[in-house]
């Protein structure tokens, strides 16, 4: 789990980076990127797992887990500071592994502009 300050917490914060965040969409998520004005601090991101997804808890809260250990280990690609990440899910991401999002995952990074 990333430190309390390296976290998306509001509704503000993910209205900013959905609204006027850079669009990058993978096989299994929609991730916005946005560098706010007014904001001198680390990197965040979270992730939104809507009641859309699924119903049961269990399984949106197993595609939270998955997508935040991914970013756990991947954080070193986006800790530039001032960035803003907001995550978000597609249907399809249900029944998929941790290796298979993963992988999802880096070839987003890797699409974004100031990744390495």
């Amino acid at each position: 789990m990333l430190k309390k300050e390296n976290r998306l917490s509001s509704n503000f914060e993910f209205n900013i980076a959905r609204k006027y965040g850079t669009h990058v969409e993978g096989d299994f998520s929609h991730i916005y990127f946005v560098t706010p004005k007014n904001y001198e601090g680390p990197t965040k991101v979270g992730v939104v797992v809507s009641n859309k997804l699924h119903k049961n808890a269990v399984v949106r809260n197993r595609i939270k887990r998955l997508y935040r250990e991914a970013v756990r280990n991947s954080f070193d690609k986006i800790n530039k500071g001032n960035l803003w990440v907001a995550i978000h899910p597609k249907f399809n991401s249900q029944d998929k592994t941790y290796e298979e999002i993963n992988a999802d995952f880096n070839k987003i990074l890797q699409k974004a502009s100031f990744s390495n």
